[in-house]
């Protein structure tokens, strides 16, 4: 942290003592039963409420909210608490896939590791869903590589960008599989958000690259529901008190 600004970090450089912060707060929020809870925020995206846009021109600044909002009940429960980022191109990843701090069964303590899996909790889908998380992983090799990053970050059009980035989004669900490999389940594994981290951070440095407000003009004022928040509100990440860490040797 610096000045009070929320500092995301590569998942695979956590400190031990940032990496037990966020397990806790993950912790926390899975054994909240309402609102304010894991099981709801997940629910946002898939069953039951299907709030997002996929394939569509709002689909950065949406999971931007979203990512947004979710790191503020995590902080509410650890406020040391921050999402991380998972790098799918790094060399740890594609020789091992899932990261560690995902794929242990228990954590420093011994404890279960709430990042392994969450239990979906959704009596009024079709059919009910009651039961823990499930990923089916593929090889390492079927991961983007930084040479499909390298590409998206070359698109100065946003819409070229946002297609491309998309595409090694699907690329990586479909990847973890399980849960992850379907809408209606996706968030609900703990390694979505760090996903979608990974990918809100490529368009941070494509902002840093080709202009923070190089978007269609008329998707400023676009409301993205069920947030409090427009487009516009989410172009900017230090006006929403976060920042993405520098680390030596990623993209």
């Amino acid at each position: 942290m610096s000045n009070g600004t929320v500092n995301r970090q590569n998942v695979e450089l956590l400190s031990a003592a940032d990496l037990a912060a966020i397990r806790d707060g993950y912790t926390k929020m899975q054994g909240i039963a309402d609102n304010r809870g894991y099981n709801y925020l997940a629910g946002i995206h898939g069953v039951p409420q299907f709030q997002c846009p996929h394939h569509k021109v709002l689909f950065l600044p949406w999971h931007r909210a979203y990512l947004y909002n979710v790191e503020q009940f995590l902080r509410d429960q650890n406020s040391a608490g921050a999402l991380p980022w998972w790098d799918w191109t790094s060399a740890q990843s594609q020789a091992s896939g899932i990261p560690k701090a995902f794929a242990d069964k228990t954590d420093a303590a011994g404890k279960p590791n709430p990042l392994l899996k969450s239990h979906i909790s959704q009596p009024s889908s079709r059919p009910p869903l009651n039961r823990d998380t499930r990923r089916k992983p593929h090889p390492p090799s079927g991961l983007p590589t930084t040479a499909d990053v390298d590409d998206a970050l070359s698109r100065s059009d946003f819409t070229d960008f946002w297609m491309k980035v998309e595409d090694m989004h699907d690329q990586v669900h479909g990847w973890v599989g399980g849960d992850m490999g379907i809408i209606p389940t996706a968030a609900f594994d703990p390694i979505f958000f760090s996903h979608h981290c990974m990918i809100d951070r490529l368009w941070y440095l494509w902002q840093i690259k080709y202009g923070q407000n190089n978007i269609p003009s008329n998707l400023l004022g676009q409301h993205l529901a069920p947030f409090s928040m427009t487009v516009t509100d989410v172009l900017d990440i230090s006006h929403l008190g976060y920042e993405y860490a520098v680390h030596a040797g990623t993209p």
